[in-house]
């Protein structure tokens, strides 16, 4: 993924600086009104990134002996969904107290009171939405606080934000991060609206977000040869007849979902590099045979690979020209 929008390491700075810096950040998050280390100042090792994923802002924080919080009510319509990476933290809201081990998420409202404090080391991800990104009813999200492992969906989308962890280092297309972003969005929505809620709706909710999760999936593994059906089913431990059924409602079937998809990231890299050879791009998106690859792509655009690389080239020039 792309680097951060925000990024700050406190050991950077004076020993003085440092907890000033953490709460100036944390401010741009959430409401606080108590930051603190429990540590000399000289070893706050307090490090932030931010990333804004247009659906919503996700971070990361690594600090040893962090606590902040807020003691009042707050007009901010805003939650953040965290997963403990590493380490442990403590939350309390409404007297109600906490410890979140790894790979533990847990729901926190921004408008409430709530304190938070890392034992040790730690590492923490959350993702942040406002209620407008959420659209779901303000009773309803808070409702959801301390309670998303009673959701139906709450397996999945723990696993959905761990993986999510692990794609931040990666070198993934923007097309494949944009689809990442709107599938975790959907996710979250989906898990929060299902707390509570009645057997036939979770149901409902859980399958759209489920197919959700999977379109996800596909889009990020679209470059893979081996991508089909069956990995697809074995990656969200399913049957192939439970994701087609799942798929069914969809205005393309999934292999020709797949193959537009393929064909679609190809053409960009056609126009974007003018120097890699055809065969090679075609690899490059799941094709292991560059006739297969062409064939395809004529009847999908009308002209061969190379007269499309040409003909952009051409229109460039006169662009260029004119």
């Amino acid at each position: 993924m792309r680097a951060p929008n925000r990024l700050i390491d406190t050991s950077a700075l004076a020993p003085r600086e440092r907890e000033a810096a953490a709460r100036e950040f944390l401010e741009t998050i959430t409401d606080v009104d108590v930051v603190g280390h429990s540590c000399p100042a000289d070893a706050i090792r307090t490090r932030l990134r931010s990333w804004d994923l247009h659906n919503f802002q996700l971070n990361v924080l690594d600090s040893p002996w962090l606590s902040f919080g807020l003691n009042r009510r707050s007009t901010m319509e805003a939650v953040s969904i965290g997963t403990q990476v590493s380490g442990q933290t403590i939350k309390t809201i409404g007297g109600r107290c906490q410890a979140f081990a790894p790979g533990q998420i847990s729901l926190t409202d921004f408008g409430s009171p709530y304190q938070w404090r890392s034992t040790g080391d730690s590492t923490t991800m959350s993702l942040r939405f406002t209620y407008a990104e959420l659209c779901l009813p303000a009773e309803q999200i808070r409702a959801a606080v301390g309670d998303l492992a009673t959701s139906p969906l709450y397996e999945l989308f723990r696993s959905h934000v761990l993986q999510l962890h692990g794609f931040l280092d990666d070198d993934i297309p923007a097309s494949a991060a944009e689809s990442l972003a709107s599938a975790t969005l959907e996710l979250a929505r989906a898990v929060i609206a299902t707390v509570g809620q009645a057997d036939a709706a979770r149901s409902d909710v859980a399958n759209e977000a489920l197919v959700t999760r999977i379109e996800a999936y596909a889009q990020q593994h679209l470059a893979d040869p081996a991508l089909s059906a069956e990995t697809i089913a074995r990656a969200h431990h399913i049957s192939v007849r439970q994701l087609y059924k799942l798929w069914s409602a969809r205005e393309l079937g999934l292999a020709e979902w797949i193959m537009r998809g393929r064909l679609e990231g190809a053409r960009r890299e056609l126009r974007r590099d003018d120097s890699a050879p055809i065969a090679a791009l075609a690899r490059r998106w799941g094709f292991t045979d560059a006739t297969h690859f062409g064939r395809r792509f004529r009847a999908a655009y009308g002209i061969s690979p190379r007269e499309w690389r040409q003909g952009q080239g051409q229109q460039e020039r006169a662009e260029i020209a004119g």
